[in-house]
């Protein structure tokens, strides 16, 4: 699972929960970064990139401080970073610390960095951050059945609660074949005693917060019943 993914998605989820934080980007890739986020979950961002980080840095805080949903992001580099924080101790600085993330150098976009892998993060570090689903569920889990020529593997899989979460990109409802196999996939799953989530990618992105009521949901079933 690509780091930075899962620290936009981190931070995201802390905006969520009512800390105020501004992602910073340090590295000369940094829009190809945070744009790549956007284009992978289909999703609408801001991104401060100007000539004066100070005033980037006051925007960018204000804006998630006001609207804690909104996705927002300062790309800077290094040298900039520096001379701003030179010598400051205030709140700006702090929300700026917390929220910073130093790109590696630039590499070839991973195999596997697709919308999926996008939701994927957000929903994983949202289940990991809420104590009723901490721990419980593994990223691309397979099971001992077969589906199709491989063994079934499930995006996020709580085995010990019975409870398989299936992330859907826009590619899901576009394609009537990718349908027709996503619901053979459910009657498996659904064989195999498993509670099965399908969550539409961009949701699980933006704000996660229904969904991991799902799962709350789900769990309180599977407790009530055994």
């Amino acid at each position: 699972m690509n780091e930075v993914m899962r620290r936009l998605a981190r931070d995201q989820w802390v905006r969520l929960h009512g800390t105020p934080r501004v992602t910073v980007l340090v590295g000369s890739h940094a829009r190809r970064v945070y744009l790549e986020w956007l284009e992978l979950g289909r999703l609408a961002g801001r991104l401060y990139e100007g000539a004066d980080l100070d005033q980037d840095v006051r925007s960018a805080c204000a804006q998630v401080t006001e609207t804690p949903s909104d996705l927002v992001a300062i790309a800077t580099t290094r040298a900039q970073l520096d001379q701003w924080r030179r010598g400051r101790t205030d709140r700006l600085a702090a929300m700026v610390n917390e929220g910073l993330i130093e790109l590696a150098p630039p590499t070839p976009p991973a195999p596997n960095l697709d919308a999926r892998s996008a939701a994927e993060a957000a929903l994983y570090e949202a289940l990991q951050a809420t104590p009723a689903t901490t721990g419980r569920f593994v990223l691309n889990e397979s099971l001992s059945v077969r589906f199709g020529p491989v063994a079934c593997e499930v995006d996020l899989l709580a085995r010990n609660d019975g409870i398989a979460i299936e992330i859907d990109g826009y590619r899901h409802f576009g394609d009537f074949d990718c349908y027709r196999r996503d619901r053979r996939k459910d009657l498996l799953l659904q064989t195999q005693g498993l509670v099965v989530i399908r969550v539409l990618a961009e949701d699980a992105v933006s704000d996660p917060r229904p969904t991991i009521l799902q799962v709350c949901e789900a769990l309180a079933y599977r407790q009530r019943t055994r």
